[in-house]
């Protein structure tokens, strides 16, 4: 069986910074330990961004965005760079999926099939270069011919998250890239592994320089990124705290920001659906990535009458799922990403009991596991909705089951929260789910099912955050808009429709 120690020495800069097409040496001797939450060990260490790293940074994508050849190729010449990104990290899918784990405990076996799919996410922008409208004919109001030019927002900071950072950077590089920006990737201190592993693929590529540069930074230097005059849009991923203080800052000079904020989302079980056929479905999403997800199903809401059972049923469930080692192909749950996660974890346990909530199951590190930031999988039972751990973002694999009078008060429940990331209905009438989502407050609701689909927009309403990521829509937050009016017709290749 593998191990972490397999994957540290695999990248090739750890202490250094890409930047502008190079392997630069940082500003000072700062670095970052990133531990291992499965042993709590050291993994490796990585170069610390400093205020002069990331000056330098963003000098690169400033001078590449305004005199490189980059956002003056066309959407087609682009997409050819995004498709041999894809190529290179496909090559490396083993060892980027190991990377991953040892960074934050995700299932190694998982990450394998997982990694594929983000390298998919280049080629899938790729392809929007024949099909985008990024110049769209219209017909002026006083005549003469008219344009709807889409145009690149300029430099990018994409800001991205420890527990998915290879997944949640690629649809910020992608679509920005396929744009025409140059971009400015931060990596979390947590885990850097994979963003420097895709540094790696847009060199092998040959990106031309300072298009896409990549550092590992602390809050405090991270947040130049966001108020720099000379960067046009902020990208972030992450808690609605520190979202809070990005849009601030943003607002206060005007740049453009998407924000991809927190949740605390609801799965609605209406009296037709089956309740072992759901516990199996929610129990299997709770140990995805140990809970550490912002779109996961964490409000279970379900009729009074069936409360009990359900319950049983999901106990059942979670005290069958093997906790260990996520690199044991028979492991389904590995441990949180770090030791302020599980004590973070921990700690609303301790709230959920003394609001009076019922401890069903979990609650408690493995007695099998006395190393590594692992936790049971728990489950609560008869949760006020008004209750700290239904209102609150846990981010670990902790279920509160709450009960409804019936279908509305089902919905009233679903809709009584701060945020509105995620959903999903289960019944077994499809009509009924359709009429139902559509009075959920959520930027997505799938049937019967964990889901999202980024193919065709992912984002939140309420302080879940701000624009979407995926799709059309998400291209778009990367492009301004411009009105061109002109005598007579341009002779200029039209691509895509108003459709897409």
């Amino acid at each position: 069986m593998v191990a972490h120690t397999d994957f540290a020495k695999t990248l090739k800069h750890p202490d250094r910074f890409f930047i502008d097409g190079e392997w630069v040496t940082p500003s000072s001797s700062a670095q970052i330990d990133v531990i291992s939450p499965s042993s709590e060990e050291l993994f490796y260490r990585v170069a610390q961004a400093e205020p002069a790293d990331i000056d330098r940074a963003i000098t690169a994508a400033r001078t590449a965005f305004d005199e490189g050849p980059w956002p003056r190729l066309s959407p087609a010449e682009r997409a050819e760079y995004l498709r041999k990104i894809a190529q290179e990290l496909r090559k490396r899918a083993n060892e980027l999926g190991g990377l991953w784990s040892g960074e934050m405990g995700s299932l190694y076996a998982a990450n394998q099939r997982l990694i594929p799919i983000f390298a998919d996410v280049y080629d899938f922008h790729a392809s929007m270069a024949d099909t985008f409208p990024f110049i769209e004919p219209r017909q002026p109001a006083q005549g003469g011919a008219g344009y709807l030019v889409r145009e690149p927002v300029g430099v990018v900071t994409a800001i991205v998250p420890w527990n998915g950072p290879l997944m949640l950077a690629s649809w910020k590089t992608a679509p920005a890239l396929l744009a025409g920006c140059t971009v400015i990737l931060k990596a979390s201190p947590e885990a850097p592994g994979t963003l420097y592993a895709l540094a790696e693929a847009a060199e092998a590529a040959g990106l031309p320089k300072g298009v896409l540069n990549v550092v590992a930074a602390h809050r405090e230097a991270s947040e130049l990124l966001v108020s720099d005059p000379r960067i046009d849009k902020v990208s972030f991923t992450g808690s609605t705290e520190a979202g809070r203080r990005i849009g601030a800052i943003c607002a206060d000079r005007i740049a453009r920001c998407t924000l991809e904020l927190g949740g605390k989302s609801p799965a609605i079980v209406l009296d037709d659906y089956d309740l072992d056929a759901f516990a199996q479905t929610i129990a299997a999403s709770t140990t995805i990535m140990t809970g550490q997800v912002c779109a996961a199903l964490t409000r279970v809401i379900v009729s009074r009458s069936r409360h009990d059972a359900l319950a049983e049923a999901i106990k059942a469930q979670l005290d069958a799922v093997k906790v260990g080692d996520p690199y044991d192909p028979a492991t389904q749950m590995g441990p949180l990403a770090m030791a302020r996660q599980r004590d973070k974890v921990e700690q609303y346990i301790g709230i959920g009991q003394a609001e009076g909530a019922r401890l069903i199951t979990g609650g408690r590190r493995p007695a099998h596991l006395d190393r590594g930031y692992y936790i049971e999988p728990t489950l609560f039972a008869n949760v006020d909705n008004s209750s700290t751990i239904a209102r609150e973002e846990i981010f670990g694999p902790v279920l509160s089951l709450i009960p409804a009078d019936n279908e509305a008060d089902a919905i009233r429940i679903a809709n009584d929260s701060d945020f509105g990331l995620n959903a999903s209905v289960f019944t077994n009438d499809p009509d009924r789910a359709f009429a139902v989502a559509r009075e959920i407050r959520s930027g997505t609701v799938a049937h019967n099912v964990f889901r999202n689909d980024f193919t065709i927009a992912f984002g939140g309403f309420k302080k879940s955050g701000i624009g979407r990521e995926g799709g059309t829509e998400g291209l778009r937050h990367y492009l301004e808009t411009k009105t061109v009016l002109l005598q007579s017709p341009a002779n200029i290749a039209i691509t895509g429709t108003a459709g897409n």
